[in-house]
């Protein structure tokens, strides 16, 4: 933190009468904090020295009560910067994480099964981060500033970078028959075998993958389940299926422990695939298609954990806060990862947010309707067991039809819709079932 001799905004030694007096002040005291931003960043150390000041001529000085309001403004505004700058760290790491993560999204989405082109696209992307970083950590230190956090992120990022680089190295060794040594590509597909996620790195950076006799230009193909049936897991990658019986067989390369058995492709030929002499078949990548898209009734999700639906009748709803499964929703681990770009075009299509941590509350109205004869009394649905979005309101033949709006829903118009009085006793009838019929189905 930069040291400067402020003795001459001793209000002591330069007395303030009035107005020209406190303008002479005012001035030192943004001629201050000029001084000690003259590396293009004030740390909490230089706020302080300013703070300490302001309050000082506010003290000091002969102020009216406007001009005191006015230095109550100037502190209150170097607190907020002193904050703000405290919280940079975690906010330049967090920001230059989820533009790499977007990236990676994006590279998964237009080169997923090209893993040399895919490798390129990393590269590039962690280059762009360590440049950042080293920018932030020179300037730190030029101003004097703690930037270990900034340290221990650029060696992580470093060690991505080399091991991007020696992936794509390693590439030049494939023979066309053997899998290529040290790296192998992790994939994630949907039920139609299109990629939805992967990543080419070194053997055993991730787990939760099972190993396959397949290899997409030569790197061999780590997979996710898709799906277990009859006492066997299968993967569909392109036009190929691969299973095996769902059992763990011990590890040869980590003795004492087991790993998931092999899936292995079920046939042994399928048009220009055949299993080579290692027992593996080489897919080439422009035989592997990656979704780029979203069906109708499918889900997606943002680099930020928002996730979308594409409805039947082709609009998007909007998830936020979701902490828990839906009605129809799959794991998220299989759903398409949207880049930033793309998720911020989708959102010129969404016309319905769904906020899933809403507690379930009455319908607006209802507080108005005092209950009248021997009404069965209201009970409203444990919010931590049971969802908002399964309640299946009874049917009422006596009033509209029509289902009560969702509770957590906003649609895109400013104000929500009111239950109008003349269908609030069929609300409560309908509130009141719904809340039955759960204790009952609860008790079962």
């Amino acid at each position: 933190m930069a040291v400067f001799n402020v003795s001459f905004l001793n209000p002591g030694l330069r007395k303030a009468s009035g107005g020209s007096g406190v303008g002479v002040l005012a001035d030192q005291l943004t001629i201050m904090q000029n001084e000690l931003g003259k590396d293009g960043y004030l740390s909490p150390g230089d706020y302080d020295l300013l703070i300490k000041k302001a309050r000082e001529i506010q003290t000091g000085s002969s102020l009216t009560a406007a001009q005191r309001s006015d230095y109550d403004v100037k502190i209150s505004n170097f607190e907020k910067a002193k904050a703000i700058v405290k919280l940079e760290k975690a906010d330049d790491i967090e920001a230059m994480n989820a533009t790499a993560k977007s990236e990676a999204a994006e590279d998964v989405m237009m080169v997923g099964n090209n893993p040399a082109e895919f490798l390129r696209g990393r590269v590039a992307s962690t280059q762009s981060k360590l440049n950042d970083l080293t920018e932030i950590i020179e300037r730190r230190a030029n101003s004097g500033q703690d930037s270990t956090q900034y340290m221990n992120e650029y060696q992580a990022a470093l060690s991505d970078y080399n091991e991007k680089l020696s992936a794509l190295g390693a590439m030049e060794n494939f023979d066309g028959k053997n899998p290529i040594l040290g790296y192998v590509a992790y994939v994630s597909t949907n039920e139609k075998g299109e990629i939805i996620d992967v990543d080419y790195a070194r053997n055993g950076a991730k787990t939760g993958y099972s190993e396959t006799n397949s290899m997409i230009d030569g790197m061999q193909v780590y997979g996710k389940i898709n799906f277990k049936r009859e006492g066997k897991n299968y993967f569909v990658l392109g036009n190929n299926m691969f299973s095996s019986p769902d059992m763990m067989i011990p590890d040869p390369e980590n003795p004492g422990s087991f790993k998931p058995n092999k899936l292995v492709a079920n046939v042994t030929q399928r048009g220009p695939l055949s299993v080579g002499e290692s027992g593996y078949i080489n897919i080439p990548g422009n035989e592997v298609k990656i979704q780029s898209y979203i069906p109708n009734n499918s889900w997606a999700k943002g680099t930020s954990g928002t996730i979308y639906k594409r409805r039947e009748d082709g609009g998007y709803s909007r998830y936020i806060n979701v902490n828990q499964s839906l009605p129809d929703m799959p794991n998220q681990e299989s759903m398409l990862t949207l880049p930033k770009s793309y998720e911020q075009s989708l959102m010129r299509s969404v016309d319905e947010t769904i906020d899933v941590s809403a507690p379930i509350t009455p319908d607006t109205g209802m507080s108005t309707m005092a209950p009248t004869g021997d009404a069965t009394p209201m009970m409203s649905p444990n919010p931590f067991t049971s969802n908002p979005y399964t309640q299946t309101a009874a049917p009422d033949t006596q009033s509209d039809q029509s289902a009560p709006a969702r509770t957590g829903v906003t649609k895109t118009a400013k104000q929500p819709v009111q239950n109008s009085p003349s269908t609030a006793g069929s609300t409560i009838q309908r509130t009141v079932k719904s809340g039955i019929d759960y204790f009952k189905n609860l008790f079962k």
